[in-house]
């Protein structure tokens, strides 16, 4: 196993039962046999590791749209992985630190959006679709956050189908 993956590992553990920001870089190093100079050797703080460890099943789910995979499914797997790792997520997105797990997810959903569209030869610069992106990125994260939050008890395909059908316009036409 590597480095990374060991502290992630103890990150994980810490986050069954505090939320990220009561947690300290001492505890997730010496749950670990690392040093505290190794865990900055790879991350800045906590938040680098929790994003970190958040983008390792973020690019196996919804971070594939990029790849073809239809955007229900990659969402649903997406969903799956948040009901697999309830108590973690919860405890990650508690954070209101402004290095905090929501950030990280609007701007990689944000990214993951414009790398979509831009290879589908969508001008992505244009305000409009800048602003489309924005929206789609903040209220599908902030959707998904308060469905997490609120223990998950829509139906995860039905949250899949109504973040679709209330996506922007200008993005829903180029969906799969």
């Amino acid at each position: 196993m590597n480095t990374k993956n060991i502290f992630a590992e103890s990150l994980e553990r810490l986050l069954k039962k505090n939320n990220l920001d009561d947690i300290q870089v001492s505890e997730i190093v010496s749950a670990t046999s690392l040093s505290r100079k190794t865990f900055y050797r790879h991350f800045r703080d906590k938040y680098d590791l929790t994003s970190w460890y958040f983008s390792q099943f973020y690019e196996d789910s919804f971070g594939r749209i990029t790849d073809n995979l239809n955007w229900e499914e990659a969402l649903l797997r997406y969903l799956e992985i948040f009901e697999d790792k309830y108590h973690i997520l919860k405890n990650a997105y508690e954070s209101r630190d402004t290095n905090g797990l929501r950030n990280f997810d609007i701007n990689v959903t944000r990214i993951t959006y414009e790398k979509y569209l831009f290879s589908r030869s969508v001008d992505i610069t244009s305000e409009i679709m800048q602003f489309a992106i924005d929206i789609a990125s903040r209220g599908g994260t902030d959707m998904v956050i308060e469905w997490l939050h609120s223990g998950m008890k829509m139906d995860k395909k039905k949250l899949v189908e109504l973040l679709k059908r209330t996506l922007p316009i200008d993005i829903l036409k180029h969906i799969n």
